[in-house]
């Protein structure tokens, strides 16, 4: 492990949810603290770097890998599915809530890896893996496998499907590619979701949802008005994101009246049932 990435020991790895995913899981599961994506595009809006627990002040950036992961997470199952008093208790993860599983180092460093290798020993009743990283490919074979004991999702994030906007910093990594993603995993009879989360600027509505609706069983779509977890998205306001829009000429995607318009057109293309919506889209786990 890289000298320059600080280790973070850990007991437990499995966090007991609340707020915004508490309806529809019951832990979350971070490999990592911080994020390595926070000079990219996403790293400009991403909710998680409000969270002062997780920053404790500092800028925004990729803190630390967590070690020993599958112990952890071994150590989590053995106290919550077969406890010593009392019923055993459901674990349904989301991974991850403040970090992406798939970051760079993810490459070198298998973290997430390991974890999923924990999972296939000792399956959760359901697993999301959200992410915005093609690189989550290189687990097919392990989440292909764990699909045959547990409720498993990969979710992708596709905010918008233009390569690039004006003004705005580059993607983490190529749109195009993480809908190749979620082609590769829905041919592999694994669920997929799209996650437009925060919504983004799109040339041409219809025909991005077209091509998500071939990849994906669900879209869900956000907007940071009604999802980054404070009343009307001023979490969001005190940051540059919102002038970005604006200084690029997209105002109009600083309102909700443009969301709920992006949200029929899609209704249009996939139909209702598979197009969900912010908090209660994320929470949805159907059998």
């Amino acid at each position: 492990m890289p000298l320059t990435l600080p280790i973070i020991e850990n007991k437990s790895i499995l966090t007991e949810t609340s707020g915004f995913l508490g309806d529809g899981y019951t832990h979350t599961i971070n490999a990592y603290s911080g994020c390595s994506f926070a000079g990219a595009i996403c790293g400009r809006y991403c909710y998680a770097q409000h969270n002062f627990w997780i920053t404790k002040g500092r800028p925004w950036k990729l803190y630390g890998a967590k070690r020993e992961v599958a112990e952890a997470y071994d150590r989590d199952y053995n106290r919550i599915k077969p406890p010593r008093r009392g019923t055993p208790g459901p674990i349904r993860i989301f991974m991850s809530s403040s970090t992406d599983p798939y970051l760079p180092q993810e490459k070198t460093l298998g973290i997430t890896r390991r974890l999923l290798e924990a999972m296939c020993e000792r399956p959760p009743d359901a697993l999301v893996i959200q992410t915005r990283s093609p690189l989550v490919l290189r687990d097919a074979d392990l989440i292909c496998r764990l699909s045959e004991h547990a409720r498993v999702w990969v979710c992708i994030t596709v905010e918008t499907g233009m390569d690039a906007i004006p003004g705005f910093p580059p993607h983490a990594t190529p749109p195009n590619a993480r809908v190749a993603a979620l082609a590769e995993f829905r041919r592999r009879m694994v669920r997929t979701r799209a996650t437009l989360s925060p919504l983004l600027p799109i040339q041409d509505i219809p025909r991005f949802a077209e091509s998500l609706e071939r990849v994906a069983e669900h879209v869900i779509l956000d907007h940071y008005l009604i999802g980054d977890g404070s009343r009307g998205g001023s979490r969001t306001k005190r940051t540059g994101f919102p002038r970005m829009l604006d200084d690029a000429g997209y105002p109009e995607w600083n309102t909700i009246e443009k969301f709920w318009e992006v949200v029929e057109s899609f209704r249009l293309v996939l139909c209702p049932e598979r197009v969900l919506t912010s908090c209660r889209g994320f929470n949805t786990l159907d059998p």
